[in-house]
């Protein structure tokens, strides 16, 4: 346990600089998204036609309202920039988990000290998952402390297109969390599918390429078949179905949650099964 424990904490060093950059930048999009409020949500709720394809790639399903801070917030960021931001660093910190030290020469040495595949495969995933951690909590600190400078906690009057008004309720802390942890959750599943690849092959290439390969094509498929209708019945593969469609920033959270963490789990146990029963990469 105590080898595993250093492996852990030295690999959460080395990527401390590189851990730092990626959370600043990601919540420095957060944060500046969120400042066009005032002048975007109104025109993005008039341009957005239900349907469309715009809409389905903004995951504005229907009683989701650009004009309000939390549908502002949904289809300017938490349903398409922060997840991919955040899925690109799992997809990085998945890939070099195994393959990347494989590929540069380095796990040979690891592995020359007095510890066991085992404990290597369980610290880089433990270190993947709280680098990833640590990147949503900054996000989420920098985003619920600077939403009172752009109004997203007060209440707001909407006018419809026949010109009645209504009242929508302001952003709440609660709702920063939902969404955040549903973006940590989908893109956990992307790092956890490049830690498996990257576990089973040792090659840098397979693991962020089958990865980023997954994400993409699955939002293609489920942006199009939003739209079109076609290939619905594949669109259950999609980590963006459930993502999506239960708008969980907007609507709450639901048992759906639980598939990405469960598809992490099975990834991760996989990945360190075969990384145990292979010869390493020359």
């Amino acid at each position: 346990m105590s080898g595993a424990f250093e492996i852990y904490r030295r690999w959460l060093r080395d990527r401390r600089r590189s851990t730092i950059v990626w959370s600043v930048s990601i919540a420095a999009v957060s944060v500046v998204t969120a400042a066009f409020f005032s002048s975007l949500g109104q025109s993005l709720g008039e341009n957005a036609e239900s349907g469309s394809t715009t809409s389905s790639m903004l995951g504005l399903s229907d009683g989701i309202d650009p004009q309000t801070p939390t549908g502002f917030l949904w289809a300017a960021n938490y349903s398409n920039q922060l997840p991919w931001l955040m899925m690109a660093l799992a997809i990085a910190l998945g890939t070099a988990a195994i393959a990347g030290d494989e590929a540069d020469g380095t796990l040979e040495y690891v592995l020359s000290k007095p510890v066991t595949r085992s404990a290597i495969a369980m610290a880089r995933a433990a270190g993947m998952v709280t680098i990833l951690f640590i990147s949503a909590i900054v996000n989420l600190v920098a985003v619920a402390i600077t939403a009172p400078l752009f109004d997203l906690y007060d209440s707001v009057t909407i006018t419809g297109a026949d010109g009645s008004t209504s009242t929508a309720s302001g952003l709440t802390f609660g709702q920063l969390v939902v969404g955040g942890l549903a973006a940590f959750a989908v893109a956990l599943g992307s790092g956890a599918i490049a830690y498996l690849l990257g576990a089973a092959s040792g090659r840098k290439g397979w693991a962020m390429g089958g990865a980023s390969g997954f994400a993409v094509a699955g939002y293609v498929l489920y942006t199009l078949s939003n739209v079109t209708g076609d290939l619905e019945f594949l669109t259950w593969i999609s980590p963006w179905r459930w993502f999506i469609d239960d708008a969980m920033m907007v609507n709450g959270l639901t048992w759906d949650i639980l598939w990405p963490f469960a598809l992490t789990v099975v990834a991760v146990v996989a990945g360190w099964q075969l990384f145990l029963r292979r010869d390493l990469q020359n």
